[in-house]
């Protein structure tokens, strides 16, 4: 099992390519949607939690200006003001940025509503990936391809031309997850990649989905890659090796969330710098994050409502 892993994580890491030149935040291909996207991507909540309008305008800029080009929202919470911020702060460059958002809903109704308010606060005509947002359980799977379900919709908005891509995400089970990629051809996937999720191996989106993701050609975008801030914390792991693992993987971007310039430019100067980590030394962060598998991944226990708040996703 191990061999084998070793062997997934090697191939992984060639087929990712180079990670970075100087000074330029690295793209890969989106999975069979064909984007190229930067391999560090905005995450929307902290930027909805700021107090001040202007000043959460001005970090989503300096993102695209430090050469990220993928944002990823939501309608709910914190997220659905985010919306109306990047709306404001991507103002003539929306032919040059990939917006990714998600619905939490599961009727027909519900996320029609929340796709028309995505579309006005985005100030767009159609989103690049709409996402089926924390798939929980089996039921949850039925709901959302059920009769006058979410997925209806979508299909509606594809063919209107409101929505170029599909994607689903999960926080809580890899099983879960598995089987709803299965039921559908989804374009993307967003789940929890971590040196701690790596370490869970009971739950480990890593080992148990990735591989999956990658078979069918989905795009994979990375969650939670520090833990949500407690990788850091807890010094499991440095900032730059917890990305580094993560932009290891056979992933194309990793969401963080940023509320400050210094986070914003910290990030940008380490995709900017990232380079593949060794089989051997992936195997070494998976054994330090060992003793805290599970113990800071709160999500992979949640089954309803909002994950818990932390500074990055």
């Amino acid at each position: 099992m191990q061999t084998e892993r070793r062997r997934f994580m090697q191939t992984a890491a060639l087929a990712s390519g180079a990670l970075a030149a100087a000074g330029v935040i690295p793209r890969r291909v989106l999975g069979k949607t064909g984007l190229q996207v930067s391999i560090l991507g905005l995450g929307g909540a902290p930027i909805g939690r700021l107090p001040e309008h202007g000043t959460a305008v001005k970090l989503v800029r300096l993102c695209y200006d430090l050469g990220v080009n993928y944002f990823d929202t939501a309608a709910a919470g914190a997220y659905g003001l985010s919306q109306a911020r990047y709306g404001a702060a991507l103002k003539g460059v929306r032919d040059r940025v990939v917006l990714g958002t998600k619905t939490r809903h599961r009727t027909y109704t519900q996320a029609e509503i929340d796709l028309n308010q995505s579309l006005a606060n985005l100030a767009t005509d159609h989103i690049d990936l709409y996402q089926i947002h924390n798939v929980i359980n089996e039921e949850d799977i039925g709901f959302i391809f059920g009769r006058r379900g979410v997925m209806e919709l979508v299909d509606k908005a594809k063919q209107a031309g409101k929505i170029r891509f599909v994607g689903v995400t999960g926080h809580t089970d890899p099983a879960i997850l598995n089987r709803i990629i299965e039921q559908y051809a989804f374009d993307t996937v967003l789940m929890p990649l971590s040196v701690t999720d790596g370490a869970h191996h009971a739950k480990s989106f890593e080992s148990r989905t990735l591989p999956l993701a990658r078979r069918k050609g989905m795009g994979v975008i990375a969650m939670k890659t520090l833990g949500a801030g407690a990788v850091l914390q807890q010094r499991v792991a440095s900032h730059e090796e917890a990305l580094r693992y993560v932009w290891t993987l056979p992933v194309s971007t990793a969401i963080l969330g940023c509320s400050t310039a210094e986070q914003i430019r910290t990030d940008a100067r380490l995709a900017q710098e990232a380079k593949p980590l060794t089989a051997a030394a992936l195997d070494e962060l998976r054994r330090r994050a060992a003793p805290f598998a599970g113990a800071l991944e709160p999500w992979k226990g949640v089954t309803h409502g909002d994950d818990p708040v932390y500074r990055a996703d």
